[in-house]
């Protein structure tokens, strides 16, 4: 029997992201085979932020050890439904066009995953909800960021405004059903999201990354001449030389990666991004972060 986990993140236990989401129930519980494990995340507040201890990617088992229900080595009650879910769907009510605080704490502590690996290719899914100003697809964007960064099978996000309520329900019970065709296969085997996949989009994330990576790690310039790793080697401020010798290799990276993106071949771009972050990632890592892993 495979499992979705539905978390609903709203207060209002009968409002409309919950009757949005009791659509979607319907959609999952429609498929034979596929049973549904509901959550309200209020019901396990508080939920510590991650406090940066690197316990998680210290211990063996790449557990957190905050004493919490996404925490307690694992044990906790809502962590220990995450790790035996073959799938994942959020509902949550549209905050100032954002997700809400909830949602934020709750996938700011899926950080121990990010070294064990054991959730990468969990089918995922979400509705942003919004009945005032809007703001729905902004919401909705961030879950698929969340959905990449977390390597998750990204199966689909559903922006709701209640003007278009009626149809939505038709399109959630939908979205429930492909959630679950999903599940079924994960519970026979995982799909493995590779970087490859995550960049390039082949995982059927519509979050472009290529964008955003360019703007950050050149600094807002566009260029390599004040780039993250340009300012690191020219200024000094990475002094291992294991690191630096890693961050000579990103150099050449990023500047492949930026000709690439100058001229509009963003395939090509992405290419040289991936490679780019298996340099400039453990870079900074061992520069910076090393004492604390290794304590």
């Amino acid at each position: 029997m495979a499992i979705v986990l539905c978390v609903l993140a709203s207060a209002r236990s009968e409002g409309y992201t919950a009757t949005l989401l009791d659509r979607v129930i319907e959609g999952i519980k429609s498929i034979k085979g596929v049973d549904v494990e509901f959550v309200n995340i209020f019901d396990y507040l508080p939920i510590s932020p991650c406090i940066s201890c690197w316990n998680c990617a210290r211990n063996d088992d790449h557990r957190c050890t905050l004493d919490d229900s996404m925490g307690r080595m694992g044990e906790g009650e809502l962590v220990n439904k995450v790790l035996n879910a073959n799938g994942l769907f959020i509902a949550q009510p549209v905050y100032f066009t954002r997700p809400p605080a909830s949602v934020q704490l709750f996938f700011e502590r899926f950080y121990p995953f990010m070294w064990s690996g054991e959730l990468n290719g969990l089918p995922f899914a979400s509705l942003s909800q919004a009945a005032n100003n809007g703001g729905t697809r902004m919401a909705d964007w961030e879950m698929s960021k969340w959905a990449f960064t977390r390597s998750f099978k990204y199966i689909g996000g559903l922006p709701v405004h209640m003007v278009q309520y009626d149809e939505a329900c038709v399109k959630a019970r939908d979205l429930g059903k492909k959630l679950a065709e999903a599940a079924l296969e994960d519970a026979e085997e995982r799909f493995t999201v590779t970087a490859f996949d995550k960049y390039m989009g082949t995982d059927g994330n519509p979050w472009d990354c290529l964008d955003g990576y360019v703007d950050d790690l050149t600094n807002g310039t566009r260029s390599y001449k004040g780039s993250l790793v340009e300012h690191a080697l020219s200024h000094g401020t990475v002094k291992k030389e294991e690191a630096v010798n890693l961050l000579r290799n990103a150099a050449e990276e990023l500047k492949l990666m930026l000709q690439y993106y100058e001229v509009g071949d963003r395939v090509k771009a992405k290419e040289h991004l991936i490679k780019m972050r298996t340099y400039w990632s453990p870079a900074t890592i061992k520069e910076f972060l090393d004492d604390d892993l290794n304590q």
